[in-house]
């Protein structure tokens, strides 16, 4: 991530690593109470003002217990680090590439869904914004998940295009050097999960991730996707992974529809979605393992990534669910 500049200074986000480490200032209206609080976001007195480099330590998330996912669904393409970057409109249709159905229709008067995604990432941003104040760090982590399933003509992840995507509606609406989606980066509370191929990895993956960056497993969790796609998270991904029904949530945002068009999504989302799942509940059949191939899916890259867990979630990548995972145990313990 840059450091801080005048006026224009952008931020960059290249790094695969978990944790960013970058630190930044973000000028948001505050009072001049907390001016010199840990939770600042006010703009440095001297703008012209560059952070030494020195060791910064790993984030530290005592107090967070909630993991936030946002579902990636597309990817956002103008690149972040670009001068013209905060020239490049999130609501401009032409800056996404969309799938055919995704896409506007003037003969409907159908808006491009790029509009429901980024309604995700702000749900995703307020959600994790829940209770904090300038002495009350956020208590959640908010993970935005989706690899480059599209590497034919991008091979830019989904999960971090979201991210993009916030800042640029972040400079739009007038807050410079990425506002408080680049606060929260900076200081690891904004996750890029950028191995997840389907729903299914959306959800399991957010959570390893979660385990990773805290050490431990959240004890709730708030899926940010479709409402049409809300039972297929609730009675199919979740029991898959024996994940505790009453620590799981969806909060879903669909696109403007018709009463035709919301019929036949439904009906599509019954038919080809639950369904499907419904009979592979791992993902790991000729359809919906097909389809993981096609996005590009690598399972040894992802077990690599998650090598270090327990067991029990390494038999997971083999599409062996045990009697016994992890968080059956925080659930009971709790």
């Amino acid at each position: 991530m840059a450091s801080a500049a005048p006026l224009v200074g952008l931020p960059k986000s290249k790094s695969k690593s978990s944790a960013p480490t970058a630190t930044a200032t973000i000028p948001l209206e505050e009072t001049a109470a907390h001016a010199n609080t840990s939770y600042n976001w006010q703009t440095p007195e001297n703008p012209e003002f560059v952070h030494p480099d020195h060791v910064i330590p790993p984030p530290s998330y005592p107090s967070v217990e909630t993991l936030i996912i946002v579902c990636c669904h597309a990817i956002f393409l103008p690149d972040a680090d670009a001068p013209g970057f905060p020239l490049r409109s999130p609501h401009y249709e032409p800056n996404w590439l969309l799938a055919p159905f995704q896409k506007s229709d003037e003969a409907t008067g159908k808006p491009g869904e790029h509009e429901t995604f980024l309604a995700h990432i702000k749900a995703g941003l307020d959600a994790l914004m829940i209770g904090t104040d300038a002495e009350h760090p956020p208590s959640s982590l908010l993970v935005l998940s989706g690899g480059a399933t599209k590497r034919s003509e991008s091979l830019q992840s989904e999960a971090r295009s979201y991210y993009h995507a916030a800042l640029a509606e972040e400079l739009a609406e007038g807050h410079l050097h990425g506002g408080r989606a680049h606060w929260l980066y900076s200081k690891g509370y904004i996750l890029l999960e950028e191995q997840a191929t389907d729903s299914f990895q959306n959800l399991l993956f957010s959570i390893l991730y979660f385990r990773k960056a805290t050490g431990k497993y959240p004890k709730q969790v708030r899926v940010i996707t479709h409402a049409f796609k809300a039972k297929r998270f609730l009675e199919l991904h979740a029991p898959a992974i024996r994940w505790p029904k009453e620590r799981v949530q969806v909060q879903g945002i669909d696109p403007v529809m018709s009463s035709v068009h919301l019929e036949s999504t439904v009906r599509g989302e019954e038919e080809n979605g639950y369904a499907a799942w419904k009979d592979d509940p791992m993902g790991t059949g000729d359809l919906l393992g097909g389809k993981r191939n096609l996005r590009g899916w690598d399972a040894s890259n992802a077990a690599e990534h998650f090598k270090d867990l327990e067991d029990s979630v390494q038999q997971l990548f083999q599409g062996t669910v045990s009697e016994q995972l992890p968080w059956m145990e925080a659930s009971v313990s709790s």
